[in-house]
């Protein structure tokens, strides 16, 4: 529930408009964000973007409306109709605690992902207190519009495939961004590929920062993400791999005001003494 609460604040127009495009879908159809994003329209006449496509449907999974099927959707007909006065309860009281909630500045936000095998009791005692973290990281990637540092150590061809869709479409919207990995010689072909998508790009570097052998290793371990120079930023356990995003537990935070300015400034450090490699 976490994750789409999140998505109603951050976006409070775009789940009715997504949801009410599923009405006429039939049980079991997938459908992937580019496609979902190309048929529908804000109510301001502006088209969705893919970016919030993608928003849309990670909230509707965590109510079990959507499933994923590797990079796309598909759709639960039965969960849909079951949840249909939980979503329109959530988002009317939603509606009437921003018309008389002032906004506050919260500067930390616990996010987590779990693993599918939890228990329910364990799962709702931790969603009670976090946002998915999958769907925060997501958030915090697609609303960037000047700068954007992506840092993890590893990386595999599935959350490469997903992160580089999104960046593709931050580049074509002038934002200027760096990839860091422990990006070695053997890199993994389908990861290469991937990145090789947004490799020639100018606004886009992607860079290396793995050094020596045994106990003289360089390295880093640390996974961020920053956006617009730190005016909100990502800090956390998760590696950039369907394991840490979809079946383990990891944590992390989401950060906006001097604690993410600070980690930006950090990274503007370690992105000096990656090196930048050529896929």
């Amino acid at each position: 529930m976490n994750a789409y609460v999140l998505a109603l604040h951050t976006h409070p127009w775009l789940l009715p408009v997504v949801e009410a495009s599923l009405l006429g879908l039939e049980g079991g159809a997938t459908t992937g964000a580019s496609s979902l994003a190309r048929s529908l329209r804000a109510p301001t006449g502006k088209p969705v973007s893919t970016d919030e496509a993608l928003i849309a449907l990670n909230a509707l999974c965590d109510l079990g409306v959507m499933e994923r099927a590797g990079l796309r959707y598909r759709f639960n007909k039965d969960r849909f109709s079951a949840t249909d006065e939980l979503r329109k309860s959530v988002q009317q009281a939603l509606h009437i605690l921003s018309e008389h909630t002032p906004s506050t500045s919260q500067e930390v936000q616990l996010c987590v992902s779990l693993p599918p095998s939890l228990s329910p009791v364990a799962e709702h005692v931790i969603r009670e207190s976090s946002t998915d973290l999958r769907s925060s990281l997501l958030d915090v990637i697609a609303n960037a519009k000047e700068s954007l540092i992506l840092a993890s150590p590893f990386w595999d061809a599935d959350t490469t495939a997903e992160m580089i869709s999104l960046v593709r479409k931050k580049l074509d919207a002038g934002v200027c961004v760096s990839i860091l990995g422990r990006f070695l010689r053997d890199l993994p072909a389908k990861v290469s590929t991937e990145l090789r998508r947004v490799a020639n790009t100018p606004t886009c570097s992607i860079l290396s920062w793995f050094e020596g052998t045994g106990s003289d290793t360089e390295t880093f371990h640390f996974k961020a993400v920053s956006a617009d120079r730190g005016a909100r930023a990502y800090m956390g356990s998760a590696n950039m791999t369907v394991s840490s995003l979809r079946s383990r537990m990891e944590l992390g935070v989401i950060l906006t005001g001097p604690a993410a300015a600070q980690l930006d400034r950090i990274l503007g450090v370690v992105i000096t003494m990656a090196s930048p490699i050529r896929i």
